[in-house]
């Protein structure tokens, strides 16, 4: 995502230690703490923005970091005890605050206890009491809150906590999401319909309905100089054109305008409902020629109007700052354990095999029956590690269901889509019987990696019910 996420500290020590004489601000104890405060916040401002006011101890001086942070806009918070603490300062700091997604991290201060504790060394590790004590009311007051626990200088416990802080910025960014769709849903596949209105309540993703002649209208207005420099660009990345001048044209005028539309409006998800007539009779063709800017732009295109896969392929491009491809499983190779998946339409082609070129071919569904052949972008997925989501709205809120593999090397291995041929570890007629008990659609969105484990916690915080498939 542009920006890093901008997070709100909360570090606490005790009052009461203070008060009792065991802990003076001058003390090596208040130093070594303050120190590994210091420390902690340098290296998360690797990753995210913090608001930080230093260690608390106090309830005024938490009420006071507190509106700093609610002044700021942050999109979460980090909440770490450094040592014991009393609940009433970390309460002060919370009755100023919104409900922010949380993440309550234990920072402890060394690897290893010497053979014999010292009290004040004791102390300094005691933020383990307090992360038990905190938890307890934060759970009774219904907040919601993930834990992460490592010593202080070791690199895991960032690579979590960047995740996390990742999620937070994710959900922040879905309430200016807009997500058009062209023109409207697509009656064919109700498995795709949504609630609207809870989609808008719970992720803050707003629809616009786009209209057919819209896009229509600007494409004729696309002129030949921009034309020109579009072909220039298929050149220059080696596509192999297997259309003739006069469809390739006319794709390329429906990618521009696809381009100035969707950009003009702000808008971060199309789902096109490619298959009825109304567009096809409009159109001439099916827009399926991949466009540059759309892609630079993060723009991501489903077909069907399917907006729950719409929507899982905004959040995981943003979560893998990679560009998703939409496929649905068309059939399987029981020998080799593996699906062919692959969808006609629009697609993004920055993950092709670089083994074998793009190309751009008639639209394998249409090419007989509307005025234009199409110029659609044809290639096969890069070969390795694929992790493999499926989105549907459950009725209540969305659902995930997410199963890995492996996109397998060699030559194109469909005629016409775009496709990828996945194997995976669970044996197709388990794979299929647990599927299709748990209820879901024909589409599925492919991202490079295996991050199966990375999504449980993403779609928490999303709230977004999350089911692996292993």
């Amino acid at each position: 995502m542009q920006g890093k996420p901008k997070i709100g500290i909360i570090f606490i020590t005790s009052g009461w230690f203070r008060d009792v004489g065991l802990q003076s601000p001058s003390s090596s104890l208040t130093n070594e703490v303050d120190n590994i405060a210091k420390e902690i916040v340098k290296r998360l401002s690797k990753f995210l923005v913090p608001v930080y006011r230093g260690v608390l101890y106090s309830e005024d001086e938490a009420r006071h970091a507190a509106e700093e942070i609610k002044n700021e806009n942050v999109d979460g918070i980090i909440i770490a005890p450094l040592m014991w603490c009393e609940d009433q300062i970390l309460r002060a700091a919370l009755k100023q605050l919104p409900r922010l997604p949380s993440l309550l991290c234990l920072f402890l201060p060394s690897k290893y206890l010497p053979d014999f504790v010292e009290y004040q060394q004791m102390l300094k590790g005691s933020g383990l009491v307090a992360i038990l004590q905190l938890s307890g009311f934060l759970k009774r007051e219904g907040y919601l809150y993930k834990t992460v626990t490592g010593y202080y200088e070791d690199t895991d416990i960032y690579d979590e906590i960047r995740e996390h802080c990742l999620a937070f910025k994710i959900l922040s960014s879905m309430k200016n999401v807009k997500c058009g769709v062209l023109p409207f849903r697509c009656n064919q596949m109700s498995t795709t319909y949504i609630d609207e209105f809870t989609v808008r309540k719970l992720y803050g993703i707003e629809l616009h309905y786009l209209e057919l002649q819209r896009f229509q209208k600007e494409a004729q207005k696309v002129s030949k100089d921009d034309i020109d420099k579009f072909k220039k660009i298929l050149k220059s990345e080696g596509h192999v054109v297997e259309v003739d001048q006069r469809n390739l044209t006319e794709g390329i005028r429906y990618a521009i305008a696809m381009e100035k539309i969707l950009t003009d409006e702000g808008i971060s998800i199309l789902a096109m409902n490619d298959i009825i007539e109304e567009m096809h009779d409009c159109f001439g063709l099916r827009p399926c020629l991949t466009s540059p800017g759309l892609s630079s732009a993060g723009i991501v295109v489903t077909m069907e109007a399917d907006i729950a896969a719409g929507i899982a392929m905004y959040v995981l491009s943003k979560f893998t700052a990679k560009s998703p491809f939409y496929a649905e499983l068309y059939t399987a190779d029981l020998e080799n354990n593996a699906f062919l998946m692959g969808h006609p339409g629009y697609h993004d082609n920055i993950h092709h095999d670089e083994d074998y070129p793009v190309k751009i071919v008639p639209d394998v569904e249409y090419k007989n029956s509307d005025p234009f052949t199409g110029a659609c972008s044809f290639f096969k997925y890069m070969p390795g590690p694929v992790t493999v989501v499926n989105s549907v709205y459950n009725g209540e809120r969305l659902r995930w269901t997410v199963f890995e593999g492996h996109s397998l090397p060699g030559p194109p291995k469909l005629e016409g889509s775009s496709h990828i041929f996945c194997k995976i570890e669970k044996p197709i007629k388990e794979f299929c019987t647990s599927v299709v008990q748990v209820g879901v659609s024909q589409h599925w969105i492919v991202v490079p990696g295996h991050i199966m484990k990375n999504l449980e916690n993403l779609c928490t915080w999303l709230n977004i019910e999350y089911i692996a498939v292993e």
